[in-house]
């Protein structure tokens, strides 16, 4: 897939392309069946100490996996659809009209168009989920405290912004709006969420980091959604190709899958602490019994491989990126596989579920 230009034929390249994605979707439906396991136990008993699979279907297709996994699945296309449309922008920014750019940009924007606001959905029927196994994340994500804060109105707010200070267990400089937290989280005007004083502190996790990563993630997420209405409306208007303001906020929005991505799981696991398997084994319990000198070494080779690898393959990506598709395509041709189309997919599929599997893999 990577090194096959002009050395396989167009079909045996897409196939090896499509086999790469293929792979990846096996593998991160895996780790997140792990992974989602870990935060809703589920078909297993205790016995002598140990967790004891009892139905490895129950194990596998867990309270939480479907959504996480739709919600990864999704979030890995958007990702892609956002770094091919920065690819292609970059090269019509600089004149380089080939006809597969053009195409690379229109199919990523249908992509997004209609991802976006799929995630949503699914990221609301997730964060239902969540609120039902893990009352205490969801507090921790809004920054509420006190489960009988409602507002003037009823039920209680969102808090848009605010600093969630755990020592003085409140929500400091918070900028609320009323009633919309009932309604995001409960679907009700009136409903009400339990509020992290009801948990015990060492039961809570940190607030703090929460309330940032999820925002960041629903923010780009927002912005992912007018971006592909931007898009389409252009389209609509025969000015997509040719609006240098939308081509520049192509290339602007190409990170931002990624960026959701990664806070997304920051959010998904700084919100299982205090546990490792939630409810059932916490994280100190968990630590094995390795002295400090072995762990570091361990820790500084993970960091310099890692640094390395994904060094390379940014490097690597960005190249193509900035080559873009063979300057010699033409409408009528057989879809161009120069660098900058299909590669920059295939490696964000590729690479985008992988980041959980040190987490599932390495605690457990």
């Amino acid at each position: 897939m990577l090194f096959g230009w002009n050395r396989v034929g167009p079909g045996l390249h897409f196939f090896a392309t499509v086999m790469v994605a293929l792979g990846t979707m096996i593998s991160s439906t895996w780790i997140l069946a792990s992974n989602s396991w870990m935060h809703t136990p589920a078909g297993y008993v205790i016995v002598a100490g140990k967790v004891v699979p009892t139905d490895w279907l129950e194990v596998i297709f867990n309270p939480s996996f479907p959504y996480r996994l739709t919600h990864m699945v999704i979030a890995a296309l958007l990702s892609t659809a956002l770094f091919v449309a920065a690819s292609s922008a970059w090269q019509l920014l600089h004149d380089r009209a080939v006809p597969a750019a053009r195409k690379m940009l229109s199919m990523a924007l249908w992509m997004v168009l209609i991802a976006a606001p799929i995630q949503a959905v699914v990221g609301d029927a997730h964060g239902l989920n969540t609120l039902e196994h893990q009352p205490a994340k969801i507090a921790a994500m809004e920054g509420h405290w006190n489960t009988a804060a409602r507002d003037d109105k009823g039920g209680f707010p969102l808090i848009a912004f605010g600093i969630p200070d755990m020592e003085r267990e409140e929500t400091r400089y918070a900028i609320e709006i009323p009633r919309l937290g009932s309604l995001i989280l409960t679907h009700s005007l009136d409903g009400q969420i339990r509020g992290l004083k009801d948990f015990p502190k060492e039961d809570r996790p940190n607030a703090t980091v929460l309330f940032f990563t999820f925002r960041v993630m629903v923010g780009l997420g927002v912005a992912m959604i007018l971006f592909g209405l931007l898009g389409w409306v252009l389209r609509r208007n025969g000015a997509l190709y040719r609006s240098r303001a939308f081509l520049r906020l192509a290339v602007l929005m190409g990170p931002a899958g990624l960026v959701a991505l990664l806070a997304g799981w920051m959010t998904t696991e700084i919100g299982r602490q205090p546990w490792v398997v939630y409810g059932l084994l916490r994280t100190h319990d968990a630590v094995s019994a390795h002295a400090a000198g072995p762990v570091a070494l361990s820790l500084a080779l993970f960091v310099v491989i890692y640094f390395v690898c994904f060094g390379v393959g940014i490097r690597y990506m960005l190249k193509l990126a900035s080559a873009g598709p063979a300057p010699d395509a033409h409408p009528h041709d057989e879809p161009s596989y120069g660098p900058g189309s299909v590669i920059p997919a295939a490696i964000a599929a590729a690479s985008t579920p992988n980041p959980m599997a040190p987490h599932g893999q390495r605690e457990s």
